[in-house]
């Protein structure tokens, strides 16, 4: 009989014991907002949260390098138009050259050259956070040198051609920048077309004017078609930006879901919890 009541007191004492870990584990749960505080409070939930805080943090990385690439081409976009704004303006003055016969006029123009030159040599070298956009893979080299009497713009010769890449994604790398050969040199020099209108305005040719329209034409051409990679890879960035964002919004969600605690009914458990408790600690007092 005695060996009954003692384990009547013992299986007792361990419900008490169990309900006031329970009541410790959901006050703590409530206090911290987290359902999850240790690996013990429930080891596959842990692994899962675990899993979604990683998949967050890769994210996080991606969107870093998509917003400095976006940024990266952006500046390269705003380079480009610049650059093709500068051939509009010596296009405009070499179709006017054609129709002039006064030597002032061509010499006048070829003053406003060596500037709109350098101008361009200038844009061609944008650096954006210290590194030459149009350098290519060579982004802490001078790309282009203007010769100091405008005879000829020289290239680096370790090249203007490399791709520059990011990882955007798992097993997404993709390239966020224009080369100076894309953009300078690909078809067309622009370099030297406009250093030829340049000396056609030296030597007052006119009939020299006329033969390069269509090579300022093809230079426009070629460096608006430049800006248009650009943009085309500014749009498809920003799309993944918006996809990852999304991703982050469905990932804390879930794991929201794993690892917050639900306050609604916690507090309703902690009630029954201590309810239990009060009604248990009177029967244990009178047993033992």
């Amino acid at each position: 009989m005695r060996i009954t009541q003692d384990y009547s007191i013992q299986s007792l004492l361990s419900q008490v014991n169990s309900t006031r870990e329970r009541i410790s584990t959901l006050q703590r749960n409530l206090s911290t907002g987290k359902r999850l505080n240790q690996i013990s409070d429930d080891p596959s939930g842990v692994e899962t949260a675990m899993r979604y805080r990683s998949l967050l943090k890769y994210n996080e990385q991606y969107q870093k390098n998509i917003k400095d690439s976006s940024e990266f081409l952006t500046f390269t976009s705003n380079a480009l138009q610049n650059s093709s704004d500068i051939i509009a303006t010596i296009k405009e003055l070499t179709i006017q050259g054609i129709d002039s016969s006064s030597n002032d006029e061509f010499d006048a123009v070829a003053e406003q050259l060596n500037e709109l030159v350098e101008e361009f040599v200038e844009t061609a070298n944008t650096r954006f956070k210290g590194r030459f956009i149009f350098g290519g893979s060579n982004v802490s080299t001078t790309p282009f040198t203007l010769a100091p009497d405008f005879s000829s713009v020289s290239v680096n010769p370790e090249g203007v051609d490399g791709e520059l890449k990011a990882e955007l994604g798992q097993g997404n790398i993709d390239r966020y920048n224009i080369t100076g050969q894309e953009a300078y040199l690909e078809s067309i020099d622009v370099f030297q077309t406009i250093l030829d209108v340049r000396t056609a305005f030296m030597n007052h040719d006119a009939a020299a004017l006329d033969t390069l329209i269509p090579d300022m034409d093809n230079a426009l051409d070629q460096v608006l078609s430049a800006n248009t990679k650009a943009g085309a890879r500014i749009n498809r960035f920003e799309l993944l930006e918006t996809q990852f964002q999304g991703e982050d919004i469905r990932l804390k969600e879930f794991l929201s879901g794993v690892q917050d605690t639900n306050e609604p009914e916690a507090i309703v458990n902690l009630q029954i919890e201590q309810t239990a408790l009060q009604t248990a600690l009177p029967t244990f007092a009178m047993r033992s």
